[in-house]
């Protein structure tokens, strides 16, 4: 994404979703219209963003179109972003599953439980979010799957739930839509617990996928002896982690969650060589060991009140060294980028708070505001690159000029990194010393309040002078 796109929502609609193939070129320019609406302020109502009664009834009814699917909307996005992974030398497939929870829209057909027992109503979406493995640069959505939870048959034996689509299998679904790893390059999927299944490594290895996945199983391992090689000995993966002694130490920023600030973290790291045991209950594609490196990051003094950390991985990209395991856990750690995705979908495009008259309609709806939180992030993402580089380099002389106008400072010359701590300030950021970068919530109220703004300079030069 350029800044063009960025400074100008209809230009980004056009561009991202533009070359949708929909059946009819009036659909496309529908879709065009609706993207460009919502991108100018996602976490606004549709028919705010629509501006008028006609507009309005076109959305709802190119949103519920029964011809009109979410992968078909999400296509032109996809094909961009698989482009880009194919130019990279190292990719992060970033994966990670989301609830949509719709309890309060009771006119919505076609929903299925989430939440704990059960008893919410909504969907979910499993979303591969692709970042270049060297910088951290977001290239875009490489997949997403959304899709209803079906309550298991009563009285369903193993060996029938065996045969049947279960929710575990999204994960290798994902990798299989996207296609094999193109030779010329490294595609890393990195996955919380939820991909601890051994089925998905053996699918990512069959496809050319590597993988970097935290451990939930406490799968049996063989550990080849040096001294006997002939005699392998078995062990349990948690327990064998635990026991390795430490081989390095570091401190971690550990991002905030759950209610929890940031906080830094001084760490050990251990690794191993270890062979992972297939599944023995017929779950596995086929029968046989896996070679993989066992990571382990733990927190042994951690502050009193709070629960030290620990990490423990298994990745399929060698651990050699120290650098090399570190750089493991970073992969790991970037994949909070995905849980940034999921709360600027719902919370700053509003997702949960849209009512439809069907899921299908939702997910239609989905596929538009994937691309559009993709561009909050990328404001983020502007913002803290090159930040000495002068802000003329990076956005248009408008921008700056209303930047400084609304900060009183006409006369200034600003750097990247003034005028996105400035534009974030408009929209709520203190920017106090030990204050850490603007997110893209801040970033993102004070980018509408500039646009806003700089509407109104275009309209005035519109008008002759009095």
């Amino acid at each position: 994404m350029n800044v063009k796109e960025l400074e100008n929502a209809e230009k980004w609609a056009v561009e991202t979703f533009g070359a949708a193939e929909l059946g009819d070129p009036r659909r496309t320019d529908r879709l065009v219209k609706v993207a460009a609406a919502l991108g100018e302020n996602p976490s606004v109502s549709l028919p705010r963003s629509m501006r008028n009664w006609a507009d309005t009834q076109g959305a709802y009814r190119f949103l519920g179109n029964e011809a009109v699917t979410h992968e078909q909307i999400m296509q032109p996005h996809w094909r961009e972003t698989r482009s880009e992974a194919e130019q990279r030398r190292q990719v992060l497939m970033i994966g990670d599953t989301t609830e949509v929870n719709l309890s309060t829209h009771q006119a919505t057909t076609g929903l299925g439980p989430v939440g704990r027992g059960n008893k919410a109503m909504g969907f979910f979406v499993h979303s591969v979010l692709a970042l270049d493995a060297q910088n951290k640069q977001l290239l875009g959505c490489m997949g997403q799957e959304p899709f209803v939870r079906e309550p298991a048959p009563e009285g369903e034996t193993r060996a029938e739930r065996n045969k049947r689509w279960r929710e575990s299998m999204i994960w290798e679904q994902s990798i299989e839509r996207i296609g094999p790893v193109p030779a010329s390059t490294q595609w890393i999927y990195v996955g919380d617990r939820g991909s601890d299944i051994f089925r998905f490594w053996q699918r990512c290895e069959q496809l050319g996928y590597d993988h970097v996945t935290r451990v939930a199983q406490d799968r049996n391992v063989l550990i080849e002896e040096e001294d006997e090689p002939e005699d392998p000995t078995a062990a349990h993966l948690k327990t064998l982690a635990r026991s390795l002694p430490a081989q390095g130490a570091s401190v971690l920023t550990i991002a905030a969650q759950r209610g929890r600030p940031e906080r830094e973290a001084l760490v050990n790291i251990s690794w191993l060589q270890v062979s992972l045991q297939a599944p023995t209950n017929g779950t596995a594609l086929h029968p046989g060991s896996m070679k993989v490196s066992l990571v382990r990051v733990w927190e042994p003094e951690p502050p009193e009140g709070v629960e030290p950390l620990e990490w423990i991985l298994v990745t399929s990209v060698a651990v050699n060294t120290a650098e090399d395991a570190w750089q493991r856990v970073t992969w790991y750690q970037w994949r909070w980028f995905i849980e940034d995705f999921h709360k600027v979908l719902k919370t700053g495009c509003l997702l949960e708070d849209r009512c439809l008259q069907t899921v299908e309609a939702m997910c239609n709806l989905l596929a538009i505001l994937t691309p559009t939180a993709m561009r909050l992030l990328w404001l983020r993402q502007t913002a803290q690159m090159a930040p000495d580089t002068p802000a003329t380099e990076v956005i248009s002389k408008d921008v700056i000029q209303v930047v400084l106008y609304l900060d009183k400072r006409p006369e200034a010359t600003l750097t990247a990194r003034d005028l996105w701590r400035t534009i974030a300030r408009f929209g709520g950021y203190l920017d106090r010393n030990s204050d850490p970068p603007p997110g893209w919530q801040t970033l993102w109220m004070g980018w509408i309040y500039v646009q806003t703004v700089l509407v109104g300079v275009h309209l005035a030069r519109q008008f002759p002078p009095p």
